[in-house]
């Protein structure tokens, strides 16, 4: 069981890096099964590619009005070649540190006062903070797992152990 948590928790890892980086061309997945198997995928920024029920992943692709489940026991790895088009939308001058995160972290270079959010991987926000600068947010009373950290500018992956 917790090897299954595992690997579910690194596929969502990848696929929410994924999700944050597509925007205007196209990303081909290619999802390897088990039993040998490629099944390849191009996505673009309309689809949508999540995990359902923590057992199974989702891949639906708008342009040709189709949906892929496939079940996360079935997957041995995927991988992503970004193709033309695709850029990875990030603003170098703000961080994150440390990550991971046992109970606070920082995000470094902010200009002013900015809004940040912090999203568990099922896409509910379970805190947001208004900081300023260098000021630390404190996540103690946050469980451990995986977290997206949004603010005006840029989206993070944080760990929280």
């Amino acid at each position: 069981m917790k090897h299954i948590i595992q690997r579910g928790l690194l596929l969502t890892a990848f696929v929410f890096g994924l999700l944050f980086r597509m925007s205007a061309q196209s990303t081909q997945i290619v999802v390897f099964l088990n039993n040998g198997s490629e099944q390849t995928y191009s996505l673009i920024e309309a689809d949508r590619l999540y995990f359902e029920d923590n057992t199974k992943l989702v891949i639906e692709q708008i342009s040709t009005k189709s949906t892929v489940i496939i079940p996360l026991a079935d997957i041995r790895k995927i991988t992503c070649d970004e193709t033309v088009g695709v850029s990875e939308a990030s603003d170098a001058t703000v961080s994150l540190s440390p990550n991971p995160v046992h109970d606070a972290f920082t995000l470094r270079n902010l200009q002013g006062k900015e809004n940040i959010s912090i999203y568990a991987l099922d896409g509910r926000m379970v805190k947001s903070a208004e900081v300023t600068g260098d000021q630390s947010v404190d996540i103690s009373d946050m469980p451990i797992g995986l977290y997206l950290v949004k603010t005006q500018s840029s989206t993070f992956k944080m760990i929280k152990l």
